[in-house]
């Protein structure tokens, strides 16, 4: 592993953004006051789920912009414009 990652796990530098943190490392990972709290910036992060759909022709959860996709691999369906 890398100096700076193990700098980070043992708390000498900020998990979130690197930056050194005063005092030695306690051992465990460590955040800055300006980074905010893992899960609440985990959460931030998150996209949205893209909207599903059932197939038609086999009743499988497909994404819907990939509907026409999975028909046309999966059942040999052409496209219909």
């Amino acid at each position: 592993m890398g100096e700076i990652a193990e700098m980070m796990l043992d708390g000498t530098l900020c998990e979130g953004c690197g930056v050194y943190l005063d005092g030695e490392g306690d051992g465990y990972p460590r955040r800055c006051d300006d980074c905010p709290y893992p899960a609440e910036s985990a959460s931030a992060l998150r996209k949205p789920a893209a909207p599903k759909t059932n197939c038609p022709t086999c009743n499988r959860r497909v994404k819907l912009a990939g509907l026409a996709d999975h028909q046309r691999d999966a059942h040999g369906k052409k496209e219909t414009a």
